[in-house]
This record gives C-alpha cells, structure tokens and sequence, in this order.
C-alpha cells in the first residue's frame, strides 16, 4: 500500500511539471462540438454561464449569455410576496497561470472568501460574515463585481444561503432571521425563521405564510443536513422537519447560551451556543425594527420620500446584543438520541457565523485566517444586513484564550475576503 502511494505521489508530481510546460498545456479549443450544450445543461448560476463563456472564443459562441429566469413569488411575514435571492460563498484561489495584468493575482497558494449575490440579472458583492456590500475598498479604489475577473481564479463552492426580497420597491424583507430551501419537496419551497424565532413554512403559488407550532417561537437556526432540514431552538434541542411539516425531536436539548447556531464541519453536525451581553437588548432591536416593517409596507413610495432619520436612530440605538462568550457541542450518537459533547478545541478548523448562513473551513487554507477560532457577526436579520442599517465589520473569537476581536483591529484579517487590500 506505501509503495502504491508512493508511486501516485510520484505521478502526480509528474503530471503538475508536465502542466506547468507551456508545450503540455491544453488546447480547450478543440473539444468535440457537441460536448458543450451537454456541459451547458448543468450550468445553472450566472457565475457558472460566465466562467463557461470565459475560457475561449468556441466556448463562448457555443451557449448564449445567462438568461435570468423569473425568481418564485413567496409569501411572508410582513407583506404580500417575495422573491428569493441566492448567495454563494466561494474560497477561490489565485490560478497558477493568472493573467500579468490582472489585479486579482496572489503570489500565496492560499485562498480567500468570496460571496456573491445572484438577483434576476444583477450580481452583488457581499462581505462573508456581515453580509455588508462591498464598494469600495482602502485608498479610495472604488472596486464591484465588474472588477472580479472569474478566469484568473479557481472557485471551490463552500455553501449557499437566501434571502427574501420585495417583489416591488427596493430593498431586502426585514425581520427576517434564516432562509433555507426545503430539499425533497414537490413545489419550490422554503422555511423560514422570522420575528426572532417563528419557524414558517411557504410554496410558491400561496397566499399566505404557514406558521409550525405556532405554541412555540423560540427557533435559532435552520440547516440542511444530510438531505434533510433541521431546526434547533433556544434551549438547544434539534428538530427534523418532516414532508408533514412535523417536528421530530433529533437530540436532547443543551440549555446555558442565549442563541444557537447549526453548523456542519467534516460530515458532522455542531451547535456554537452564544453567550449574549444583554438579553433585553433582543426586544429592543425588535420593536425599533418592526415599527420601520409598518411604515415600509404602509407605502413604497412614502418609505422614499419620507425622512425616516429618527426611525433609523432609534434601530441604530438599539444595536444587537454582543456576543461575550461562545461553546461548541458536537452531536455524537444519532442513531441513539444523539448526546452533546463539548468541544474544547476546533483544532486547525475555523467556523463562520454569517448572518444567513454558517460554514467550516481548514485554516491554512484561507490567508489570514487562524485555525481555532469562530468568525461572527452580532447582526441577526438578513434584511438589516442587506439593507446596510446596522453596520458591522465582524469579530472573532478564539477558543484559547477567550479573547474576542473585532476583525478591522487587524490588518491580518483582511486578507481572508476579496477584494484584497491593495
């Protein structure tokens, strides 16, 4: 067995100095002709259409441009209809062979994190843990997703997250907490977790938003799992959501912390339990935001008009609670109930709290970022992320020492997002 892995690494040491000659390069031109549509059938995103097109004249001509298809309408919480908006997080990393001229170029063999927002034709730039839009970076070079060239970058998908928009008006749905897509089910369907923890229910085509186990509010988080949509709530305990819209308990509860987080790393499920500053500070931060729900959905053209400085102080009085202190569980034992083991140490791994989703990722893969540690933002509604009203560059926490910083403390962390400083 050593001999046969010997004799894979010699191979592949090989064929990496083969591709590194300009002589072995590939010819992507010369493909058969009717291999295109076939890739072309699996292209489902307008970065997929694009990198596609990007490679060469032949390519290009052999599909047409990204055709934004119509978004579902959804119902929700404080309006009439919706329309959901998809967000990637990638880790991409310098191509070997970047073009001299392109700005997105890295000596480093590492990777940073890029997310991106796909709305009907339009393509956003988002910060990956705060979910603020970029536009600009430091010394006043003003950078959007035109300056991002796809071909000079290898893209590893990391996880997708959602987000609910106005079908007319501007703007992103607020009090809106988590948005996952219901796998297995007939119709295009979501669940939602809104007003600070009602779990929802919706399809395409209703009319009104279904409300699961309306005796309870107290839903943290969403996730995919294994092909299957959980929910876990304040206590700590995991729920399967069925094709009936049933709660089937999963684990025992853990209880302590004051909000929950569903977290998959290596195959295996995580609860981060987050220890707030200031409890009280939730109900504020929901009557600041539903007071500016009312006026927002009262008339479009009046939320534009209308000088809201005073409402918009008062969110921004109000900020979210602070994070003091975070635990990490691990679910061992499912097919048992499954049983909660804290977590001491995450080792070389680095979890990510975003404000719609989480995800898990080897540090030494990512420039800047140190393994052992929880990056995280405070915010907890989409829309206000979106809609930029409580600003935020996230922190991160490290397990050993404790200690919790903010990210823009140093110039370290900056090289985890793009664009890059200059």
């Amino acid at each position: 067995m050593l001999c046969k892995t010997t004799h894979q690494s010699q191979q592949k040491k090989k064929h990496k100095a083969d591709m590194d000659g300009s002589s072995s390069r590939v010819d992507w031109t010369n493909h058969p002709p009717q291999l295109y549509p076939l890739i072309a059938d699996h292209l489902k995103t307008h970065i997929e259409v694009l990198r596609f097109r990007s490679v060469c004249s032949s390519w290009r001509s052999s599909i047409p441009p990204f055709l934004a298809t119509i978004s579902p309408n959804f119902p929700f919480p404080h309006g009439p209809t919706g329309f959901l908006s998809q967000i990637t997080i990638y880790l991409t990393r310098p191509d070997p062979n970047p073009n001299p001229s392109s700005s997105s170029s890295s000596p480093s063999s590492k990777g940073w994190l890029l997310k991106l927002e796909e709305c009907a034709d339009k393509i956003r730039l988002l910060n990956p843990i705060t979910n603020w839009r970029v536009s600009s970076v430091r010394d006043d070079v003003a950078r959007n997703p035109t300056d991002l060239n796809l071909v000079d970058l290898n893209m590893v998908e990391l996880g997708k997250a959602y987000a609910l928009r106005y079908t007319k008006g501007p703007g992103s749905i607020f009090g809106i907490n988590k948005v996952i897509v219901a796998p297995n089910f007939k119709d295009c369907s979501i669940f939602m977790i809104y007003d600070e923890g009602k779990l929802g229910f919706a399809q395409t085509g209703n009319e009104k938003l279904t409300l699961i186990n309306d005796q309870i509010s107290d839903y943290d988080d969403l996730i995919v799992y294994k092909g299957q949509p959980f929910v876990i709530n304040k206590w700590g305990q995991i729920f399967r959501i069925n094709s009936s819209l049933e709660l089937v308990p999963f684990s025992p509860p853990i209880g302590f912390g004051c909000r929950k987080n569903l977290i998959e790393c290596c195959g295996e499920l995580y609860v981060v339990d987050r220890y707030l500053d200031q409890q009280d500070k939730k109900s504020q931060v929901r009557n600041a935001r539903d007071e500016l729900v009312m006026v927002r959905n009262a008339s479009f053209n009046f939320f534009l008009r209308h000088p809201l400085l005073r409402r918009r102080r008062r969110i921004y009085d109000a900020d979210p609670p602070k994070a003091v202190d975070f635990k990490v569980y691990k679910l061992g034992d499912e097919e048992l109930g499954g049983r909660w083991v804290e977590v001491k140490s995450l080792g070389d791994q680095a979890f990510f709290l975003s404000v719609d989703c989480c995800f898990s990722l080897l540090a030494t893969e990512l420039e800047g970022c140190k393994g052992n540690c929880i990056y995280f933002t405070d915010s907890n509604d989409i829309g206000l992320a979106l809609r930029q009203l409580l600003r935020s560059d996230g922190s991160v926490f490290s397990l050993e020492d404790r200690s919790i910083n903010w990210l823009s403390s140093s110039p370290v962390y900056s090289q985890m997002f793009w664009p890059l400083p200059a």
